[in-house]
């Protein structure tokens, strides 16, 4: 499997990708580091990186939008530090910078060439320190998910509204699911594609696997994906390629409540939660012996992708797989940000 694709599912651990020299763009060429995934349309690529002690680039932000989120260390722009669990954006025509780690980091890369975004300035030089942010109800009314944002501006819904979350060109947020969450049935974001990486905790997601620390879960436009469960809760950066339709459109799941309990059940308080995909997983094999799920996939759960599904308002009207990507590639940013 391909785990760079984001057309196609993929669960992975970035901290099991072996870094090594980078051909990429910019600033980040020669760095050691590894992809992670990437849209050949609109050339959006994800890295992890390793910034040595003392290293010192500079970018003129004329190719594109550079985000980097650090997992340890420390990172400057323009004199600005944040160490463990910053944020640092670089917009693309809005003057560049440049950036400076005294200690060294590991750092998640995000560059995005001619990405929609708000105009200047409202798009511009930001670093985000999450502490300092105020928490945010993912789903109005609802306190089980919130999330600091990360890249600004970043819109959530009315909750009275069918609306969508995120800017023009998608949002990153810096999300908190709480202990003993379940989500029992499955959706689909018709309107964008999504990556989440574990940070902290433990999420276990059916048809997927169980989530530890640096695990990856790619989820293409279009793709019907959970439930999903949380024994003790977790930090997950949520990285969205364009703005994500609300309420996410739902489809009743067969016996999930019993997936998630016999999750439950297994999970252990005294180690870290592991990495493991669906296939390795116990309760996978629980899932293929059960009629009941079984009678669903033939059925009324044939369908993985969400193309044909009926609808003619968004978050509901398909959007067709790929036409964020393809919309992504049409934009050429020629204007001065300033």
């Amino acid at each position: 499997m391909d785990h760079t694709r984001r057309d196609e599912p993929g669960f992975y651990n970035l901290l099991g990708l072996n870094r090594s020299r980078l051909d990429a763009p910019d600033i980040l060429d020669g760095l050691n580091g590894s992809l992670m995934s990437a849209d050949p349309r609109s050339g959006s690529r994800t890295f992890v990186l390793d910034l040595p002690p003392g290293w010192r680039g500079r970018t003129d932000a004329q190719l594109a939008s550079l985000e980097l989120f650090l997992l340890r260390g420390d990172l400057s722009l323009n004199g600005d530090r944040v160490g463990a669990s910053g944020y640092v954006h670089v917009p693309q025509l809005c003057g560049g910078g440049e950036l400076y780690s005294e200690r060294g980091a590991l750092a998640l890369a995000f560059w995005n060439p001619n990405m929609p975004a708000f105009p200047f300035p409202y798009t511009r030089n930001r670093v985000v320190r999450p502490w300092e942010e105020q928490w945010v109800n993912s789903m109005p009314g609802c306190t089980g998910a919130m999330h600091k944002s990360l890249r600004k501006p970043d819109p959530v819904p009315h909750p009275t509204d069918e609306g969508f979350d995120g800017g023009p060109g998608g949002y990153i947020r810096f999300q908190y699911l709480e202990p003993g969450l379940i989500a029992a049935g499955e959706h689909v974001h018709h309107e964008c594609f999504e990556e989440i990486i574990l940070l902290q905790g433990d999420c276990f997601l059916v048809n997927e696997g169980q989530m530890g620390i640096g695990s990856v879960v790619v989820h293409p436009q279009e793709w019907y994906h959970a439930p999903f469960a949380s024994r003790s809760g977790a930090l997950i950066l949520v990285h969205t390629d364009a703005p994500m339709g609300y309420p996410w459109p739902p489809r009743p799941y067969p016996e999930a409540e019993k997936l998630a309990q016999a999750y439950m059940d297994s999970a252990a308080w005294d180690v870290p939660t592991e990495h493991v995909c669906w296939h390795d997983h116990p309760i996978a094999r629980m899932q293929e012996e059960s009629s009941a799920y079984q009678a669903w996939r033939q059925g009324e759960g044939r369908n993985k992708w969400g193309d044909e599904d009926v609808g003619d308002k968004v978050p509901y009207m398909p959007g067709k797989q790929g036409t964020s990507s393809k919309f992504r590639a049409s934009w050429t940013r020629k204007e001065c940000g300033e």
